[in-house]
């Protein structure tokens, strides 16, 4: 008689299917290029909600620190390693990310825009243990503004990603991270995905 045996799912095939959802996301993007700019804008902002899960969960999983760090035209994936912020770019998915020309992001923190001029003002360590660091280092080894805790919860936040259609008009996809570790596509009080003016 056949003895049944029960097993989880290794960690590896955990990753390896968050992986892959990444790049069926990635894939979805680029072979569908040709759509209308709210649509191909709203991707690029599914594209960072599918990296940033699959980064958190490996944050829970590893115990690590793992912190986002967001420029006007780019954002990055990055670790805490020797009183540094390394680069996370161990495959495509988390290598940075440089935004399509005519695309911008702009990061709201608890609230408050943030000026990414001034980011460096503001630690998530005690300064006391931190050797100040030269211009060329913080270029280098920039701070990240949005970090992920290996409790499963992060810094809230706002994301947006904005350009213009085709009449000129400003368009903006909307990504809402709560302390949680939730990630949402707009806000949970938009109606229709966003005020359309009417």
């Amino acid at each position: 008689m056949k003895q049944l045996h029960q097993k989880g799912f290794t960690l590896m095939e955990v990753l390896l299917v968050v992986l892959l959802m990444g790049l069926a996301a990635s894939a979805v993007t680029m072979t569908m290029s040709g759509a209308d700019p709210q649509k191909k804008l709203e991707r690029t902002a599914l594209q960072f909600m599918t990296a940033t899960e699959m980064v958190l969960d490996e944050t829970v999983l590893s115990g690590h620190f793992i912190g986002i760090v967001i420029e006007k035209t780019s954002y990055k994936y990055v670790f805490y390693d020797e009183g540094k912020w390394k680069s996370l770019d161990r495959d495509r998915i988390l290598t940075e990310r440089q935004m399509d020309e005519g695309v911008e992001i702009s990061l709201v923190l608890d609230g408050l825009p943030l000026v990414q001029e001034d980011e460096e003002q503001d630690s998530w360590f005690d300064e006391d243990f931190i050797e100040e660091e030269s211009e060329e280092e913080k270029k280098k080894y920039p701070e990240p503004q949005i970090l992920l805790f290996p409790s499963g919860e992060m810094s809230a936040f706002e994301i947006s990603f904005f350009s213009e259609d085709d009449q000129g008009n400003e368009i903006e996809a909307l990504v809402v991270g709560d302390s949680l570790g939730r990630l949402t596509l707009g806000r949970d009080d938009d109606v229709n995905g966003g005020d359309d003016g009417h």
